[in-house]
């Protein structure tokens, strides 16, 4: 009972029934209805017709009473008294309680018309019941019989039209329950997959649209688990792999000195002290990744002029650009509204980016610092002389990548700068776009303008 086809097949049984019971009620009763009249107009016209009728009626109003109505009745004043009510027709005329008060048969008279099986037709003056005119006869009796033959009948029917319509309604109901809910079964099971760590699988996309849609959007949520998976599986071998180095060579001078291969002097001691520098700060590029990646990076939110944040770093890189015989070039259009950023986290992001720039700039390049306005905001581009492969560009942000040549030279850093850039300006509400084209290479970040307050 608990499961989905079996309640969609039961639900489409119910309902089934009801609109089955409703239908055959409303056509029974008019079929019922009908046959009545039809029964009671034939009764009618072979009791004499609405001229009897009226002529009772007539009497009525005349004499205000039924004494004497005898003379009316079918059969009664034509020929011997005796044979009155023979020939197998026999009338009454009844009050309005039932009382018969004039009949062919004169015992009849005084008892209750409910007594006699006769065809009945209402006698009425002026919307009121006066009287009953009853007839009794073979053909009537006949009639009588054919009613309930009739109505026998059409329930017989209506009672296999809904065995039959139940039955189909069932059938019916099974099906396309079972079409409807296989495809959820399928999507249990892949689920249960996930559950037991089977990443990746994917459910066939079939059913209704609603099913169909469900099955698309749990392939890409099971697409995007097992690339996760990946993501996570490579960044613990890229932790591993950077945290291997450092560990190395610290415990390799630790182990010289214990060992009196190396002397335990400043020089060697230096060593060792400069690989857990590098031991923290990769723990700390680490931290500061998963708090901003998690959004619970604090910020600390003010408004700050785009030229204050580009002199900044500008100063701050201007001497290391000049000792790598590269030019620091800086363009800053003139009243660029304000940006709400945290500035400390901002220069953190134009540090890192400048860093990199300078990693991949060769002696005699260019690199380029731009703030102008946009039609979203403020863009700032940091710009370097030489191409980025397209093939890099969809790796760029990725944990712990570096470029080939940075691999080679041994000076891309930890591979997380790049990452941190990406978290950081989106925690502040902006966006980082990177390209190349015409020999440069750009990354280009757009904040919105920032709404003053009042008092500023």
């Amino acid at each position: 009972m608990n499961r989905l086809w079996v309640r969609l097949s039961i639900g489409f049984l119910l309902v089934t029934w009801i609109v089955l019971a409703i239908v055959m009620a409303v056509v029974f009763r008019a079929v019922d209805t009908s046959f009545r009249q039809y029964v009671t107009d034939a009764n009618a016209a072979m009791m004499g017709g609405p001229e009897l009728v009226e002529s009772l009626q007539t009497y009525y109003q005349r004499t205000g009473n039924w004494d004497g109505v005898e003379t009316l009745l079918p059969s009664m004043g034509h020929g011997n008294t005796e044979r009155r009510g023979r020939g197998g027709i026999q009338s009454f005329v009844a009050d309005p309680t039932g009382v018969i008060v004039a009949a062919t048969n004169l015992d009849w008279i005084g008892q209750s018309m409910d007594e006699i099986h006769a065809a009945t037709n209402p006698i009425e003056v002026d919307g009121t019941l006066v009287g009953v005119l009853g007839q009794q006869m073979p053909s009537l009796q006949v009639l009588g019989q054919t009613e309930e033959r009739f109505r026998t009948q059409i329930i017989q029917a209506f009672i296999a039209i809904f065995f039959l319509m139940s039955l189909l309604a069932l059938a019916l109901g099974i099906a396309l329950s079972y079409t409807l809910a296989r495809p959820l079964e399928r999507l249990a099971q892949r689920i249960g997959g996930l559950a037991a760590g089977r990443l990746g699988e994917q459910v066939k996309v079939e059913g209704p649209a609603e099913v169909r849609s469900l099955a698309t959007e749990f392939n890409a949520m099971s697409t995007r688990l097992a690339g996760s998976e990946r993501q996570r599986q490579q960044m613990t071998s890229d932790v591993a792999h950077e945290l291997r180095t450092p560990v190395t060579v610290l415990r390799g001078h630790l182990e010289a000195m214990m060992d009196g291969v190396y002397p335990m002097d400043v020089a060697h001691v230096a060593v060792a002290y400069d690989q857990t520098i590098q031991l923290a700060r990769l723990v700390e590029d680490l931290r500061l990744l998963t708090q901003a990646e998690g959004r619970r990076l604090p910020l600390n939110l003010a408004l700050v002029a785009p030229a204050e944040i580009l002199t900044a770093a500008s100063s701050r890189f201007e001497p290391l650009a000049q000792d790598a015989n590269i030019e620091l070039i800086q363009r800053i259009s003139a009243e660029l509204p304000l940006v709400n950023v945290d500035a400390g986290r901002l220069q953190q992001v134009f540090d890192n980016l400048l860093a990199n720039a300078l990693r991949h700039t060769e002696a005699g390049g260019q690199i380029s610092l731009e703030a102008a306005r946009s039609p979203a905001g403020v863009r700032f581009v940091v710009g370097n002389t030489g191409d980025l492969p397209v093939e890099q560009m969809d790796h760029i942000f990725d944990r712990f990548w570096r470029a080939e040549e940075a691999q080679r030279r041994d000076a891309g850093g930890s591979g997380l700068g790049l990452a941190i850039t990406r978290q950081l300006v989106l925690l502040q509400g902006g966006e980082i776009m990177v390209g190349s084209s015409d020999g440069w290479t750009t990354f280009a970040i757009e904040f919105p303008v920032a709404q003053r307050t009042a008092g500023l």
